[in-house]
């Protein structure tokens, strides 16, 4: 398997190679994630059943990818429930940012956190191990609905990929969701990703060894159940000695006529 993907991957690269993003493709992802956020309001309030241990995905709009100039789109949900914890515990650890490698092993190999804007708001950088060595910067929004559902936006603000070019990420937008139950806590993700189209076309193939957009949300939601079940296992609250955050970043406008 190793040796067919080996000459599959290089029989693509005689044809392709890593080029900048059409001009329009930002407006149109812009225009993509418009209107997920659009069904995202428009979805129903997060059960909180508490009989699904295993992890659930879903394309998040029809099958994936999605087309667009110059790139591809691509749109998973996953959802997990995580036995014994509280919806308290689940937010102080992800809002502990220097330390997410420690509980997304997987995924994660160095973060930190940038700024804070009051009790909701922060700025933070991580470089993510797949689907290639990335870095990115991202802005993220918690909203504390009642006592037991908080939900949050991060958009990426910036992203490099280290090495060679290959356009496997440029842009990450992702939505969680938390329900605390009598039992644990119910949480949804969705992943929307960007990737250009020689990216999406070494992604397509690195599926066949396991990573993939689903995959890499799967990882991530069973990273912060193991992380949450560890007993004992404490988490840092942000400093407060921090840098301010800039503006605020605008939700995306969609300037096309497209409608997806």
């Amino acid at each position: 398997m190793a040796r067919a993907l080996f000459f599959v991957a290089a029989a693509a690269a005689c044809c392709l190679s890593a080029q900048p993003a059409a001009p329009q493709t930002d407006r149109e992802f812009d225009c993509y994630v418009q209107s997920a956020e659009a069904r995202m309001a428009a979805r129903q309030p997060l059960q909180t059943a508490d009989a699904m241990r295993n992890i659930q995905t879903v394309p998040g709009n029809g099958p994936n990818p999605h087309k667009i100039p110059g790139a591809m789109i691509y749109d998973w949900i996953g959802t997990i429930f995580i036995p014994g914890a509280t919806v308290d515990r689940t937010i102080h650890m992800l809002q502990d940012y220097d330390h997410r490698p420690l509980y997304f092993p997987e995924t994660i190999s160095n973060a930190r956190l940038l700024c804070r804007e009051g009790e909701n708001r922060f700025g933070f950088s991580m470089r993510l191990k797949e689907p290639a060595v990335i870095d990115s910067e991202n802005d993220v929004v918690w909203e504390r609905l009642d006592a037991r559902h908080w939900r949050c936006r991060s958009y990426s603000t910036q992203v490099h990929e280290i090495g060679k070019q290959h356009n496997y990420l440029l842009r990450l937008n992702s939505y969680w969701r938390f329900a605390e139950t009598g039992r644990g806590v119910l949480v949804e993700g969705q992943a929307i990703t960007l990737s250009g189209e020689f990216g999406s076309l070494m992604r397509t193939l690195g599926s066949l060894a396991g990573i993939n957009p689903e995959k890499s949300l799967k990882k991530t939601l069973a990273s912060m159940r193991e992380s949450l079940e560890k007993p004992g296992l404490q988490f840092s609250a942000p400093p407060a000695n921090i840098a301010a955050c800039g503006p605020p970043v605008a939700a995306p406008a969609c300037s096309l006529q497209s409608r997806r």
